[in-house]
């Protein structure tokens, strides 16, 4: 059926589509008005003004909403930050507020605060997908005190369960799966058998960091859970080896991981237990899929040994300038065969660096992703360096002397008029202007026909395709 013209509605803002995608642009306050023109308004505006508490900033305001509101909009919650106190929780405590996507809380030595947490967690089970857990940071900062509190102990089956809700009128849903995806836990005590018990109930869980956890009281005689399909970790070499500070033999987390892909080392002290001379080389037997790696700044000594003896075949590095000396240098080339991704931090520049830099894209020839943004490079030395990774996608790095938006803007102008006219290599190396900074750099970019992306020091740009690749 055919709408007549006048059924049509004359302004945009009547469109609901329309409303809902502005909504998307404007703060909690003006999306407040905005919900006080209609009724078909507000139902578009809504979720945006309900979407996240923060209790560091409106728990004053929360506290006096009515039962009647939460009625209305408490389902349209998502994301709950700062859950720090009892009455947080108890300001949540309503049937309708079952639908939190994302929560961050605190443990403090509370047991009606732990109570209601339960309550709260398990009322959104089926929805909570992202969770942060921390307690206080301990005084004086050490393992020691920090197991001395009960605030830093998880209970792990007061917040997790592997039974479903059960529902008013129901029976249990045999279904039931939790749906969490990315847990953070900072400064809490858990049972390895806690542990294993939360990644066995969690079969969603894709992602985890860890940040000063204890893991005690592990016994050989306890069945660890090494089914997590978990493949993003973040924690600190010792986190991972010396896990319990009691038992040195206690095995290392990594067997909890068969489809580990990334690790991010937050921390790169060496663990106690690991002997002067070697590191433990069972990577490969752990974590078949391990591929990335994305080290911290410490210890440039166990980077290169990780580099060399433990990791196989990695694709993806992200390491910090400060490290890359001829020691880890060669434990990336260690990798040139399977290495596909580089990216290099922090600010330091020096001739030790560079040169690193330019052995490692020498030889390096299956690299498609380079991103050295902390490194200024001098055109001559680019020229006449020798660039075996001819397929590049990627490439983010500065030009001495390529500083404005203009000149950046300027040269990456011819880079996609010559990638769109299709001529020969010697056309546009007479095309170009030699002399200048900017023909200069273009020409180089201009060799890497599988680029697309480009970053001089502005923005992301996006080539066009290359006639003549």
């Amino acid at each position: 059926m055919q709408l007549s013209p006048h059924n049509r509605p004359s302004n945009p803002l009547d469109l609901p589509e329309i409303r809902s995608h502005i909504a998307r642009f404007l703060n909690c306050k003006d999306c407040l008005s905005c919900m006080r023109v209609s009724r078909d308004w507000s139902h578009d505006f809504a979720p945006y003004v309900w979407h996240t508490i923060d209790f560091a900033k409106d728990a004053t305001a929360f506290g006096k909403v009515t039962t009647e509101t939460l009625d209305k909009y408490g389902g349209l919650i998502a994301q709950i930050l700062n859950i720090a106190s009892a009455e947080n929780l108890q300001a949540l405590q309503h049937s309708k507020v079952d639908s939190i996507k994302s929560m961050d809380v605190r443990l403090p030595n509370n047991w009606l605060y732990r109570e209601l947490l339960s309550d709260l967690i398990l009322r959104c089970s089926g929805s909570v997908k992202d969770l942060i857990i921390q307690s206080a940071s301990p005084n004086p900062n050490t393992f020691e005190e920090q197991r001395k509190w009960s605030t830093h102990f998880l209970h792990v089956n007061d917040i997790f369960t592997v039974y479903p809700p059960i529902l008013p009128g129901q029976g249990p849903i045999s279904n039931y799966e939790c749906c969490l995806r990315a847990l953070a836990l900072w400064y809490v005590c858990i049972t390895r058998e806690g542990l294993s018990s939360l990644l066995r109930c969690c079969p969603s869980l894709d992602e985890l960091t860890l940040v000063r956890v204890m893991l005690i009281c592990h016994k050989p005689s306890l069945t660890l859970y090494t089914g997590s399909r978990l493949r993003y970790l973040s924690a600190s070499l010792q986190q991972v080896y010396c896990n319990d500070t009691e038992d040195p033999k206690a095995p290392c987390l990594l067997l909890h991981f068969p489809l580990l892909k990334e690790w991010k080392i937050s921390w790169m002290i060496r663990p106690t237990q690991w002997p002067t001379d070697t590191i433990p080389d069972a990577f490969s037997e752990w974590c078949p899929h391990f591929k990335t790696v994305t080290f911290a700044t410490e210890s440039t000594e166990i980077m290169k040994d990780l580099l060399l003896n433990s990791f196989n075949d990695l694709e993806s590095c992200t390491l910090s300038s400060k490290n890359l000396e001829i020691s880890t240098a060669l434990g990336l080339l260690s990798h040139l065969d399977s290495m596909t991704s580089l990216t290099i931090t922090d600010d330091k520049q020096d001739k030790e660096v560079t040169q690193m830099v330019f052995l490692i894209v020498k030889l390096c020839r299956n690299l498609q992703v380079l991103s050295i943004e902390s490194i200024v490079c001098d055109v001559e030395i680019v020229e006449k360096a020798r660039w075996a990774c001819q397929d590049l996608r990627e490439l983010r790095v500065r030009f001495k002397g390529l500083d404005s938006p203009r000149d950046i803007e300027g040269c990456i102008r011819q880079v996609c008029g010559q990638r769109r006219s299709g001529r020969d290599e010697t056309y546009v190396s007479r095309s170009l202007d030699q002399g200048s900074i900017l023909g200069r750099i273009a020409q180089f970019l201009l060799q890497f026909k599988q680029l697309k992306t480009v970053w001089l020091g502005t923005k992301n740009i996006y080539l066009p395709p290359s006639r003549t690749a």
